[in-house]
Order: structure tokens, then sequence, then C-alpha cells
């Protein structure tokens, strides 16, 4: 038996049928939500430390748990510690925590960009722990608890299946999934793409309706439907057959006017995404299986023009449109 099989061990005995508190260090937008949400599916928490009293307070009063200004009660008063703090801070309070006897005790990050070992000294300690990742957008403490029902969670970390830890995510009933230490860049990646690059992307669009003198709120409403709608059609049709657009009609004209009043910055960015929508092209016109074995590395091995343009060949516009967009410094 290993030393994870040993604490879990004492850790289903020590805890048995009673509750498992939880408790946060940070009082800030996921600390609050989580908090709320947890207590919401039934769950007991300790409380709130922080190191701002009143932002504490205000967090422990939301989810009318209780206000911490030792670190060492908090410890002592919850069998899971969150910490939902920024990421440059949470090597700190690992430090910080490692001064205690944490046996028994789970601690837990939610950086989707950290690996659970930044917080070894803990472990020293005699924690078990975690880098538990909330796949969602906190933009406030009021998020609506409703939202929050559809959202996954990934876990990495000492992880065996009757953990504390899963305990507490079966019992909140959210989908979840189980990932590599060595994976967490590319994990964060993901939901980097996805959430703040699309941000960019976005803001990015309704900068060419401002032009046309359309404030923030005009320009993003008015693009509101055609955003959600193409959202909505990736996840009933998938990426493929959601396909609209001058590329995935071929339309070099379209093309050719959008280069001319493109801004020099936005050019490289407008190439980039276009020689991905051709790949997703390809993908839909494929004609047999060979070729369906090619297009992902072709497209993603930008040098070997000739390969591209063999998977492209069965349509001369589609062919034109990549030659054409190649010429795009």
């Amino acid at each position: 038996m290993n030393e994870i099989e040993i604490r879990m061990l004492y850790h289903s005995h020590v805890y048995g049928g009673d509750t498992i508190k939880i408790g946060f260090i940070g009082p800030g937008k996921v600390g609050v939500s989580l908090g709320r949400y947890f207590t919401h599916k039934g769950i007991e928490l300790s409380g709130f430390y922080g190191k701002d009293d009143l932002n504490t307070i205000d967090a422990a009063n939301i989810t009318k748990s209780k206000f911490y200004n030792n670190i060492q009660d908090i410890i002592k008063d919850s069998d899971i510690l969150f910490i939902t703090t920024p990421d440059d801070i949470i090597s700190i309070i690992d430090i910080e925590l490692s001064k205690f006897d944490l046996n028994n005790k789970s601690i837990c990050h939610t950086s989707g960009s950290l690996k659970s070992n930044v917080l070894c000294n803990a472990k020293h300690s005699g924690a078990m722990i975690y880098s538990l990742h909330p796949i969602f957008a906190f933009s406030s403490k009021e998020t609506k608890l409703k939202e929050l029902e559809d959202i996954y969670f990934s876990i990495e970390g000492d992880i065996l299946e009757d953990s504390s830890i899963i305990s507490v995510l079966k019992l909140i009933g959210n989908k979840y999934f189980v990932r590599k230490a060595e994976d967490s860049s590319t994990y964060h990646l993901a939901s980097v793409f996805v959430s703040n690059l699309a941000l960019s992307l976005l803001d990015i669009g309704t900068s060419y309706l401002k032009k046309l003198g359309l404030d923030d709120e005009e320009a993003l409403n008015a693009l509101k439907p055609l955003i959600k709608g193409n959202i909505d059609s990736i996840y009933a049709k998938g990426f493929v057959n959601s396909l609209t657009g001058p590329i995935a009609r071929g339309d070099i004209t379209t093309i050719e006017k959008h280069i001319s009043v493109l801004e020099d910055k936005d050019k490289d960015l407008y190439k980039i995404l276009s020689f991905n929508l051709l790949k997703l092209v390809a993908l839909r016109d494929k004609n047999n299986a060979d070729i369906t074995e090619n297009i992902e590395e072709c497209f993603y091995s930008m040098e070997n023009k000739s390969q591209i343009e063999n998977v492209l060949s069965n349509s001369k516009k589609h062919l034109e449109i990549y030659k054409f967009l190649g010429g795009v410094n």
C-alpha cells in the first residue's frame, strides 16, 4: 500500500458518514460563487479567510458562513480548503499552510494553468493536494447558480475514487474529468482560446462596426444574434456542418474586398483563421479516407504547400483562396 492509499484509508475512517466541511482562502468571485453553489448543493462551509477583512466578511455573509482572520483556525475547522486566489499567490499560501499539521486535510487550488504540485509544501505537511479547475468565466460573486449546474470541472492530483474531493464532485452532480499534471498548460490553453482569445476576436469584430458610427453597445447587440446563432449551430451540428460565409462558399471576390479594408494589424489574424476554415472545408468536402488522414498534418505544417494544394485540388475556388491568402503579409 503506497502513501496516498494509506492516507485515503485513514481519511475514510476519520470522515465516515460525517459532513465534510469546506473552507475558502480567497474571498473573490471564484471563491464566493463556488461557496454559494456548494451551499446550494447541501455542502457545509466552514467559511472564508483572506487578506482584506472587509471582503472576507462580505464573502462569509453572502455564503452564511464564518469569517476567519486566522489561517490556523480555518485549517482546523475545514476538511477541504479551496485556494481561490490569483495564481501568483498560491505558492505563498502553500508555504503558510505548510507551517501547520495538514494530515487528514485536502488542499485544492482552482488555477487551470498550475499543477497540483505548486502545493508541494502542504503535501509534505500531510495534505492531499489537487488542482481543481471549474471550466467557467466567473465575472461576478453573484454568478447565477443555474449556470453552474452545467459546468465541467477538471481535476489533477492525489486522486482516488473514494477521495473526499471526488465525493464532493459526485455530490454536486457536475461532470468532471481527470487530467495529467504534464497536460496542464495544454488544458488551460483550450480554455484561453475559447474564452479570452474569443473575447479579443469579438472586440476586433465589433471595432469594424464602430467604424460605421455604432458605439460599443450597439455594435455588440447588432452582432449578438450572429454570435449566438453560430454557437448554437456548432453545438447542434458540429464545426464542419456549421460552416458559412465567404471561405465556405469559395467567394474570393468578397475575401479580396475584406483584405482591402482590413487594418494591417489584423491581416495575419484573418489569414490564420481563414486557413483553419479552409481545413474545415477540406474535411467537409473530403472524397476519400486517405485525404482525411492528411488534412490536419497539411494545414498545421504550412511550409508544405504542395500537400495543402493537393488536399484542396477538388475545389478550384478554394485552392484559389488558399493561394490568395498565402500572399497576405
